[in-house]
């Protein structure tokens, strides 16, 4: 298609245009990605931590039955009449049916080899059935008494003692705000320090809230004990916060 000389000039005129706007636009783009990579505000970033020691209210401990019979059948009857026992017992000391949950169970077959040593292949012995619940004490006072008491109904095993609290919530405002102080706290140290003054909340940001046992029974076997004294201990709820300062 033919085209004038003026028309080419104005072709040229607005390519040349949109060159330029294209170079601008890069250039300005470029310049706003570099400052966000490097902000012009001074921060000192810390970390805040703080825990609070409660006592427990509250108790769980895994109580077990394992029976050894001739047949599967035989092993796992057995093993449901032991079992019915401990539960019953536990409901006599107070405990609901809503703080009593099946955690484990299991029946397998035991093999052992020929003790003559004659023979190449293991031979089926007996069966063996473990049934475990784990239960929610709300008086921690009595978890010594509620461990005898399901020992002598029958449980074999005394497993993951542990204590904490019902509701932790009512905590966590509580230790948050704490961790929050702490943070302050180290940023005015060391902005003291370093000769020169906090201005401003920069960020803030959540890390976490964590609720543990200062004492830690994870297993008691075999329980043959007269009585269990058993220590709750105190509970650890702990919480950190992230944080920037501006000076």
């Amino acid at each position: 298609m033919y085209r004038s000389k003026s028309e080419k000039r104005t072709w040229k005129v607005a390519l040349g245009i949109l060159i330029l706007m294209c170079c601008f636009a890069v250039q300005s783009l470029t310049g706003s990605y570099a400052n966000a990579q490097q902000p012009d505000k001074r921060l000192i970033s810390v970390t805040g931590e703080y825990t609070l020691y409660v006592k427990p209210d509250v108790a769980r401990v895994s109580f077990g039955v394992e029976t050894d019979g001739k047949t599967a059948k035989e092993a796992q009857s057995t093993n449901s009449k032991l079992m019915n026992q401990v539960i019953s017992k536990l409901a006599s000391c107070g405990i609901s049916k809503e703080d009593i949950q099946t955690s484990n169970f299991s029946l397998y077959p035991i093999y052992e080899m020929p003790e003559d040593g004659r023979g190449t292949r293991a031979v089926l012995i007996s069966y063996r059935c473990n049934n475990t619940v784990t239960v929610r004490i709300k008086d921690v006072s009595k978890t010594g008494e509620i461990i005898d008491a399901a020992v002598n109904a029958g449980a074999t095993n005394v497993t993951n003692i542990s204590f904490g609290v019902l509701d932790s919530k009512k905590y966590e405002d509580q230790v948050l705000a704490k961790a929050v102080e702490n943070a302050r706290h180290k940023a005015e140290v060391m902005a003291k320090a370093a000769g020169v003054t906090i201005k401003d909340v920069f960020s803030i940001s959540d890390g976490w809230v964590s609720v543990s046992s200062t004492r830690d029974y994870m297993k008691i076997a075999q329980v043959e004990l007269d009585s269990s004294p058993i220590e709750p201990g105190e509970v650890a709820i702990s919480a950190t916060v992230r944080m920037e300062f501006i000076f």
